[in-house]
């Protein structure tokens, strides 16, 4: 007997398998024509266990002996419920859905001719916050499938993709069964029971969207029943039928606008209760077209739940195109009432309505409500009598012309309702959670055929038919690069299990720089990383240069002890012989300054050689509370240009010296000398949310500003340290989104030189600038036309920056760019010293063109005169470009 055979057999003794029921039913669904009705739900409402069907209309539905009624249903076919009884073994039954009949009811329709949905959206959107916040804990059974297939491969990158095993109409297919926990307000932990792939298995999967409610926004795309959908949304009412003795209304969902944070397409609501019934809703953006449906089933008295996802995208990118489909089915729900709401209050209110409902049709309804309220308010209280908020709600939901604003008020009633006795948000975010099973990836073909509640389609089948029967695990092999590219382009590995490293190879594009003062500089970076335990490490780096023009050698080693993850407590030593720009906290990036040494002639960055020494600790002290030191022991030498080398001289610049040009100082070669300096910066944020990643904790976000307090001290006499100054600085930055508004940042620092007897131009208040047209993106606190040294400060200053972003502000309102991800930005910045007049900038930049870079234009102003206009071009540089919505 082989040892993989005995490891797999322990893996199965020891876990515990759900036993799966060896009877049920299975068939075909189709319409009265005989086509496939794709991902339909057969649903036992008693058992809250159901299925999905795939493609070809096929399902399975494994359960144990008895008599249920199962329930055929999907969006656009009328609801079939079937009595039967299960015996041992499968039933064949296939089943025929008939096309759904709408009929136009009888609603309230005001004077001014307003579609009916109108009504039924403003009650729905009014009880939506009662729906978000209903279940505070569930759990449930769920099986999603992915399923994806390139329909067009352009013929340059077919070789390519063919090597790497993906071929053009060849599915590829991933399927899971999990079992989901969530909690309020929004912890979810998956427990992946078995999963298994026909391609590469990345492990990404929308299994957290199956949790994420449409009865709110969700990143960035505005729900149809949010409270400010009517700004951005039209409704008409396309018909309504009756199941199960309630009126579902089909509503047609209309943008007033196009945006890639709309959606189009169609919502079913209950009338009376007004929760979702079914859902079937598209976005569509430049990129790609996603269309999302939901079925919603009954999971407990009033509680309304989806129980089956389909999930699709058509993606089309330079020429390549593709298709992909999740398909989810959620079964064996175990929910959990909110505690913190009165939900016999919320039933007696759908009661209500729905009493109304049945005379909305009479001619006399003004006159008879009158009497009608009254008998539905005693009713209710004889219950129980309900708070004054309660009592607010209950009016505004029985008015028959409910106003937008009314809807918007009615809404934030019930979230207040729903919050008031809600416990305060712990600021530890549980957020997603993955567990894998030990056999997750184990499991054999007859036990798939046995918990697989969606069959596969032919196309499905045979792309797994290409895997060993057993599916032992052999996706789970990790590609590596051939060596020979590793060594000349770099890489990372291992050494041992706890030794990791990663170099930049020796010839890879980071390597290789240019600045007139080194000339051609050719770098070796290599770092070393021990994991110690759970959550300390050490890592070991050095960098080491050869300046070939300048005929010198730096390095420079850095070493890094983190030995307290939560607290994210580190310290760390850092020794070399350096170059290093004047502003020690920014300035110009050397990529750049390379393009504009070799292609403009233009060399804005100075340089200069310091050899030092410096230990730093950095800890939170408490939780938002963040205390960073450093002291650093240094020698500064001035460089000069030892390369005059450029591709071209077309601009008509010449080289300048390698000396900070300072307006209001003398521009002379800095002295030799030496500083010890002492660093602390402390810095707050109230209520800064967090997650647990392993150890580590990962900061989120906070609704207050950081507050941050800078000292910098230089001593003199301290192993011939001659430089002497005292540095203070107070800042405040946030960053926030308001709601159809917009999003916003600001920074406002102010500082000031104490005791400034000795202060050399290292030292100097510097600010990040730029003169070129080209520029990192993503930096609030960079000046778009000022030189680098320009206004640098030796006694006082003051800067703002102000930064205001929204998907529609002037250009992005032109239809052919509405569907772009595009996003547009407007920014004020100030700087004030008191060696220079106040500067001032003003632009106006589009962010994520073609997802690439930004292209902004702005317009300085200084002491109150035209300084400058001019474009500039932002590049993701040293860092991951992010993509909003």
């Amino acid at each position: 007997m082989s040892s993989k055979f005995i490891l797999f057999f322990a893996l199965l003794l020891s876990f515990p398998l759900q036993i799966v029921a060896s009877q049920g039913i299975r068939g075909r669904i189709t319409d009265t024509s005989g086509q496939p009705v794709a991902f339909a739900t057969v649903y036992i409402q008693e058992l809250h266990h159901g299925t999905t069907a795939n493609m070809d209309g096929e399902y399975i539905l494994p359960v144990k002996p008895g008599v249920y009624d199962f329930r055929f249903q999907y969006m656009g076919y009328k609801t079939r419920v079937v009595p039967l009884r299960v015996d041992e073994g499968y039933q064949e039954v296939d089943v025929v859905m008939e096309e759904q009949q709408y009929s136009l009811p009888e609603v309230v329709v005001t004077a001014s001719g307003e579609d009916p949905a109108y009504y039924i959206m403003r009650k729905a959107i009014a009880m939506s916050q009662y729906y978000l916040n209903q279940v505070s804990e569930y759990r449930s059974r769920v099986y999603l499938k992915g399923s994806g297939v390139l329909t067009k491969i352009p013929a340059l990158m077919r070789r390519q993709l063919e090597r790497e095993g993906v071929e053009q109409d060849r599915y590829f297919v991933t399927e899971t069964l999990s079992e989901i926990e969530y909690r309020m307000p929004g912890e979810t932990s998956t427990r992946v029971i078995s999963t298994r792939s026909s391609g590469d298995d990345s492990q990404t999967s929308p299994m957290a969207f199956i949790t994420i409610s449409l009865y709110q926004d969700i990143n960035g795309i505005i729900s149809p029943l949010s409270r400010n959908a009517f700004q951005v949304y039209r409704f008409r009412l396309e018909g309504s039928f009756l199941e199960d003795g309630y009126q579902v209304n089909k509503i047609r969902v209309i943008p007033r606008r196009s945006g890639p944070d709309l959606y189009s397409g169609y919502i079913y609501i209950r009338d009376g209760s007004w929760n979702l019934h079914t859902v079937d809703l598209q976005i569509e953006q430049s990129l790609f077209t996603a269309s999302v449906r939901q079925v919603y089933n009954p999971v407990g008295q009033g509680v309304w739940m989806p129980v089956s996802h389909d999930f699709r995208f058509e993606v089309g990118v330079m020429g390549l195109e593709m298709e992909y489909t999740y398909v989810a089915s959620v079964s064996d729900y175990e929910i959990t009432l909110n505690p913190n709401l009165d939900h016999g209050f919320y039933r007696q209110l759908m009661e209500s309505d729905l009493f109304l409902l049945e005379t909305r049709g009479a001619s006399d309804l003004e006159t008879r409500a009158p009497e009608i309220r009254p008998a539905i308010i005693e009713k209710r209280d004889l219950v129980e009598e309900p708070t004054p908020r309660q009592q607010r709600i209950a009016r505004l939901m029985e008015k028959d012309n409910l106003t937008n604003r009314q809807t918007r008020q009615l809404n934030r009633l019930v979230r207040r309702e729903a919050r008031e006795g809600a416990p305060r948000r712990p600021l530890e975010v549980s957020g997603f959670s993955m567990e894998m099973a030990d056999s997750a990836r184990l499991r054999t073909h007859d036990y798939w055929e046995q918990n697989r509640p969606v069959p596969l389609t032919a196309e499905e089948w045979e792309s797994f038919g290409e895997l060993p029967e057993d599916t032992l695990g052999e996706n789970d092999k990790t590609s590596t690069a051939k060596p020979w590219r590793e060594i000349f382009l770099g890489g990372q590995g291992r050494l041992s299990p706890q030794w990791r490293y990663t170099h930049n190879g020796l010839a890879g594009l980071s390597s290789w720089s240019f600045n007139t003062v080194d000339g051609l500089l050719y770098t070796k970076n290599l770092r070393f990383t021990r994991s110690m335990t759970s959550d300390r490490n050490l890592t070991l780096a050095n960098s080491t240069s050869w300046a070939f023009d300048r005929k010198a050698l730096n390095t420079d080693f850095r070493a890094t002890f983190s030995y307290n993850a939560f607290r994210r407590a580190s310290a760390g030593l850092h020794a070399g012989v350096v170059t290093r720009d004047f502003n020690r906290d920014g300035g110009m990036h050397r990529l750049v300054n390379a393009a504009a040494i070799l292609l403009l002639q233009k060399n804005d960055l100075k340089l200069l050689e310091q050899d030092y020494l410096r230990v730093w600790h950095n800890t939170d002290i408490i939780n938002g509370l963040v205390l960073e030191t450093s002291v650093e022991y240094a020698r500064r030498r001035a460089l000069e240009n030892h390369s005059k080398f450029h591709f071209t001289s077309w601009s008509g610049n010449e080289f300048t010296p390698n000396i900070p040009d300072f307006k209001s100082f003398e521009n002379d070669i800095m002295a030799s000398h030496r500083a010890m300096i002492v660093d602390a910066r402390l810095s707050y944020t109230h209520r800064h949310y967090y997650m647990r990643v392993g150890e580590r904790k990962q900061m989120l976000y906070s609704y207050y500003p950081t507050l941050s307090l800078n000292y910098r001290e230089a001593f003199d006499g301290i192993a011939g340290s001659n430089a002497r100054f005292r540095l203070l600085e107070a800042g405040i930055s946030q960053g926030f989104t308001l709601r159809m508004i917009g999003q916003f940042s600001y920074i406002v620092r102010a500082g000031r030189f104490f005791n400034a007897e000795n202060l050399f131009t290292p030292d100097f208040r510097h600010f990040n600038g730029n003169t070129t047209w080209v520029m990192s993106a993503g930096e609030t606190d960079r000046f778009r036309s000022l030189g680098f040294y320009e206004n640098s400060a030796a006694t006082s200053w003051a800067e703002a920056h102000l930064h205001y972003e929204h998907g529609r502000i002037l250009l992005k309102r032109i239809p052919f760019l509405a569907r772009t991800l595009i996003r547009e930005q407007i920014y004020a910045k100030l700087l004030a010293t008191e060696e220079h007049k106040p500067y001032l900038e003003v632009g106006y930049g589009l962010n994520q063109v073609f997802l690439l870079f930004n292209l902004e234009v702005v317009t300085g102003f200084r002491g109150g005169r035209h300084h400058y206009t001019g474009f500039r071009i932002g590049l993701p540089l040293g860092g991951e470009a992010s993509i909003r919505m």
